[in-house]
């Protein structure tokens, strides 16, 4: 690329270029090179003799990754080991869950205040638990100490009850999000009475809104269904209630 100028009437031309070199690429200025010289820490004016010219180069480098994160991954292996630096064993229909009782206050505030005061997991580091069954807490373990999970096919609505009960809340919105996206005329009473058991009112919600007389149809054959007229009439005067709303507004 050629470029003209004037300075103090004089016409100046000078050439700049681009060559493509083993460095990649490098600037070519032509009749180009800098004298510079430091007097008393301050740089001169360059000079530029015609008879001379300079290439610059850059190096391209790539800048090194830092590696993953290994906290999950090294979090993992404190759960289900050994009891190394343990100081809080779970006991579940007789097997045994070796914990930390700092991990878990952290991460449940109904751990936390069971910690906090001389109560009788505190003084015996041993917390029984008899109405969860052993892969449930094995799930919520993982999860307190990873943030990760297993498949939650066949045990979301367990695992929803365990992180309610234990106050982990990220825990019991991913398996209300699961349980809904998998909602089906099959799974549609015994998730209604989930909700209402639990107050869960955007599950509750939900379901109600999913449901619809051709839906219905199916649904009061199953057990669930069954279930909730016995022990939940209520559920079934508001599933109805829904329904006609539903098809009034239609009209």
């Amino acid at each position: 690329m050629e470029q003209t100028g004037t300075n103090d009437g004089l016409e100046e031309s000078f050439v700049t270029s681009v060559r493509k070199t083993e460095y990649r690429y490098a600037w070519v200025i032509n009749n180009f090179s800098v004298w510079l010289e430091n007097i008393e820490g301050k740089q001169c004016s360059p000079q530029f003799p015609a008879e001379h010219s300079a290439i610059v180069y850059e190096k391209m480098v790539k800048t090194p990754k830092p590696l993953p994160s290994s906290l999950a991954k090294d979090l993992k292996t404190l759960v289900g080991g050994d009891n190394k630096f343990s100081d809080v064993t779970i006991l579940v229909a007789g097997q045994r869950f070796p914990a930390h009782k700092c991990i878990l206050s952290a991460r449940s505030s109904v751990f936390s205040a069971m910690f906090e005061h001389q109560m009788q997991e505190t003084i015996e580091n041993c917390v029984s638990i008899d109405d969860i069954e052993p892969p449930v807490i094995e799930a919520l373990l993982r999860f307190i100490y990873t943030d990760e999970l297993a498949s939650l096919e066949t045990m979301a609505h367990a695992l929803y009850k365990a992180a309610d009960k234990y106050d982990v809340p990220t825990l019991k919105s991913i398996c209300r999000c699961h349980i809904l996206e998998k909602l089906s005329w099959e799974s549609a009473a015994e998730t209604l009475m989930l909700a209402d058991l639990y107050g869960d009112l955007e599950m509750k919600k939900h379901v109600l809104q999913f449901l619809s007389v051709s839906v219905v149809a199916k649904v009061t054959e199953t057990d669930g269904w069954k279930e909730m007229v016995r022990a939940c009439p209520h559920l079934v005067d508001e599933t109805i209630r829904a329904m006609a709303a539903k098809e009034s507004w239609k009209e």
